[in-house]
């Protein structure tokens, strides 16, 4: 098992990759080191894609905090998602999180991931109701439209 670290420095005036969250993913026996610059919710991680690429299976990704690894929740689960496939655990240091250690935190992650993806779906579908309005019946069977019984008017056999 190899243990590759991987961090996320902030685009302020003074961070860099070669700072404190390296020296401690080095302390900790990353054997390689990993980095990106973060601008706010930035989807290309060069970083972190080569960083999932050189594990194999069995292989520890150390990340000096969960904020350091990922920008929001959603991006989180998602690199969650790909460490899993790719049978590489995660380590994090800051929050203790091992996901070697029996509890499930893989799967709660995959739980959570649907969850959202479903909360999206079904938002998708209430704003368009909203945006739309509800779909109204057809003519011939909106209420108030059918005849009462006792008015009906009966047509007789058409004669031969």
């Amino acid at each position: 098992m190899r243990m590759i670290g991987y961090f996320r420095v902030p685009p302020v005036r003074g961070a860099t990759f070669d700072g404190p969250l390296a020296d401690k993913l080095t302390a900790a026996g990353c054997q390689a080191l990993h980095h990106d610059a973060c601008y706010a919710l930035a989807v290309h991680k060069p970083g972190l894609e080569a960083a999932i690429a050189s594990a194999r299976p069995g292989d520890l990704l150390v990340v000096p905090s969960l904020h350091a690894f990922a920008a929001h929740i959603v991006d989180l689960l998602q690199v969650m998602g790909k460490l899993q496939a790719a049978g590489v655990y995660l380590m994090s240091l800051g929050e203790g999180i091992d996901t070697r250690m029996p509890g499930g935190f893989f799967p709660v992650c995959a739980q959570l991931l649907q969850f959202n993806d479903q909360t999206r779906m079904v938002r998708t579908a209430e704003e368009k109701i909203v945006r739309l309005g509800r779909p109204r019946p057809a003519p011939s069977e909106a209420p108030g439209d059918e005849e009462p019984a006792s008015e009906a008017v009966v047509e007789s056999p058409p004669e031969a």
